[in-house]
């Protein structure tokens, strides 16, 4: 059952009731991740993207700290390599965790998530489609994305 997440005012969205989709996340927001269970972070955020922005070895170390996983997976705009769609899925395919993948808006997040669900965990497209939509993120060029993708 999807259930979305609230932290300091934050949301959370759910895909599923293991994988969440978020915005940047910030220090203070991970004893709330730990309270919620999310046990994995996965950031497609490059650092320097903005000025204020945390760094991911700022949140990598307060997630060792909270016995939280951290990965690194960072891309800009819709510049995805097929490489990191393939980091993604072997991280979730063996993962038995509350996973919270996240960047700046979700949006590329939502992105790699569904490029690495549909490509090498065998999702559904329309059903990938479905659940990127209900997350609020457009999903119109994802079909070609799947298309590209899968022909390298």
């Amino acid at each position: 059952m999807k259930k979305n997440i609230t932290i300091n005012g934050k949301i959370i969205k759910s895909i599923n009731e293991d994988i969440y989709i978020s915005g940047q996340i910030t220090l203070d927001m991970m004893q709330g991740l730990k309270k919620n269970r999310i046990d994995l972070l996965i950031n497609n955020r490059p650092d320097h993207e903005d000025i204020n922005q945390l760094k991911s070895k700022d949140i990598k170390n307060l997630a060792s700290s909270l016995d939280i996983k951290y990965y690194n997976i960072p891309f800009s705009g819709s510049n995805v390599q097929l490489e990191q769609i393939h980091y993604l899925a072997d991280l979730l395919k063996n993962n038995d965790k509350k996973t919270l993948i996240y960047c700046k808006s979700g949006a590329r997040s939502a992105l790699i998530w569904g490029l690495s669900s549909v490509i090498y965990l065998g999702f559904n497209m329309s059903d990938v489609m479905d659940d990127i939509s209900n997350l609020g993120y457009d999903s119109s060029i994802f079909p070609n994305m799947v298309e590209y993708f899968s022909n390298k």
